[in-house]
């Protein structure tokens, strides 16, 4: 019998390692088609050619030498991202924001697709709407804000859902896959180590038990080689064996039965908050798994995808209840992939199951899109309202050259961390736009501030004697 007359007779082949498939023209037009609409539907080419940047992310695509950078290398001391470092040496410094986030967002769309060719759809109109729910990932959105600092890791996650399919064809290939990927994401971005390993998970999906389990050990174990390298990278560079964790985080390490109890109510607030991001797709995800447990043909792969889901959360959250670290939702990157995963899995199903998946993936598909427009209209409608005083303040130093320019603040929000956040986003705009770096006013400068501004409660640039003011707007509401 021929290979292609042995797939047709045995789906089931396609999940073996020495077995290659070739994609046929259409299944790639769909997934070009999905990008394509997903990309204009949600509005996100705005953000990737007129990006919104979060404070921090500057810091990762300034010169070491340029105000306001602070030191790459330090920072992991706090944060251990020593292969981000190596990118900004390389790649980020001299690159531009733009650059930063056309390469993010490319890097996005690769993952997308690496990740859907594993799921093994043959319907041109399957691959187009999976594609496209896994694309709008509501967790993703939330990243796009930092491209400096992230464009490494997901180059990371893009890079080895494409080489997987070469690295199953033998053990040692497989093993040294797992071991470098995890581990590289542990060097840039921990969480992507979640959606690097489900891909493993949905590509073994027919696999034995015992393979499965040993893919999952190896994951734990890459895991911690990543963390193992994090600690002595750190204690060769600052004589500290592990990561010193910024007072900012609020960290509780685990030492007794009490904080064993507190940080476990840590992670499941946590957990409570990425559902809550989740919304109505968690809902959906949850109906698609009890669909394709109930369905004979999906239901060992829907409980092998679930199990894999299982290892990414307790990795999770056993990193908080040991150090009672809580992360925001978009460290939950496993989320969005749990959540459509069902849904893919009910494609390949009964008739009525594969009914059914589809209008589950439109359903997460119109979730994720609509929280995507919502998410990057509120960006980028505070990226034009920072533009307009960029602009005011670049006028008003054109015709007072000699001013020295300050920035001041209303003083409760100027002591919030969102009131800092604001503060640096419009001070590396200004500096990235016009090369004007305001410095906070003098505490007597201040004063005379404050009196100028209740008498111009409204402008946002104003003159105080020799001085061009900088008035910070309130925090945004999404901050």
């Amino acid at each position: 019998m021929s290979d292609t007359a042995r797939l047709v007779a045995d789906p089931s082949a396609t999940d073996r390692p020495n077995v290659t498939v070739r994609r046929s023209a259409p299944s790639w037009a769909a997934m070009l088609a999905a990008l394509i609409v997903g990309t204009l539907a949600t509005g996100v080419l705005l953000q990737v050619f007129h990006p919104f940047i979060r404070h921090d992310d500057w810091m990762s695509m300034l010169p070491g030498d340029a105000p306001g950078s602070s030191g790459q290398f330090a920072r992991n001391r706090f944060e251990g991202r020593w292969l981000n470092t190596v990118y900004w040496v390389l790649i980020g410094q001299w690159t531009s924001i733009v650059v930063a986030s056309i390469v993010f967002f490319a890097a996005h769309c690769a993952f997308t697709c690496g990740f859907i060719r594993f799921f093994r759809l043959r319907n041109p109109g399957a691959i187009f709407v999976a594609t496209l729910a896994a694309f709008v990932s509501p967790i993703w959105v939330r990243l796009t804000y930092w491209p400096g600092t992230l464009s490494a890791s997901m180059i990371v996650a893009a890079t080895a859902a494409w080489t997987l399919p070469w690295a199953r064809r033998r053990r040692l290939t497989m093993s040294a896959w797992l071991l470098l990927f995890v581990a590289l994401s542990v060097l840039s971005y921990p969480p992507v180590a979640a959606p690097v390993f489900l891909c493993l998970v949905v590509a073994e999906l027919r696999s034995r038990v015992r393979r499965l389990a040993l893919l999952a050990a190896g994951f734990i174990l890459a895991y911690g080689v990543g963390v193992l390298t994090v600690y002595t990278f750190n204690w060769f560079a600052f004589g500290e064996f592990g990561i010193t964790i910024s007072a900012w985080r609020g960290p509780n390490p685990l030492v007794s039965l009490d904080t064993l109890t507190e940080n476990l109510a840590r992670y499941g607030h946590q957990f409570a908050n990425v559902c809550s991001v989740l919304g109505w797709a968690g809902v959906i995800s949850l109906a698609c798994l009890l669909l394709a447990v109930l369905d004979a043909s999906t239901r060992r792969p829907a409980l092998v995808a679930l199990a894999g889901v299982g290892v990414v959360v307790g990795l999770e959250a056993a990193q908080t209840v040991y150090s009672g670290v809580v992360a925001g939702p978009r460290a939950s990157l496993w989320a969005w992939p749990a959540a459509f995963m069902p849904a893919v899995l009910l494609l390949k199903g009964t008739g009525t199951s594969r009914r059914l998946g589809v209008v589950a993936l439109v359903g997460l598909a119109v979730v994720g899109g609509l929280t995507w427009r919502s998410d990057l209209g509120e960006h980028q409608a505070t990226r034009v309202q920072y533009d307009a005083i960029v602009s005011d303040v670049a006028s008003v130093v054109a015709e007072h050259p000699t001013d020295r320019v300050v920035m001041w603040m209303e003083p409760r929000l100027r002591k919030s961390a969102a009131g800092n956040m604001t503060a640096v986003t419009i001070q590396q705009m200004l500096y990235d736009q016009r090369g004007i770096y305001p410095r906070w006013c003098k505490p007597l400068d201040c004063d005379s501030i404050a009196e100028a501004v209740a008498l111009q409660p409204k402008a946002d640039v104003l003159r105080v004697d020799e001085l061009t003011v900088v008035r910070l707007p309130r925090p945004p509401a999404w901050l």
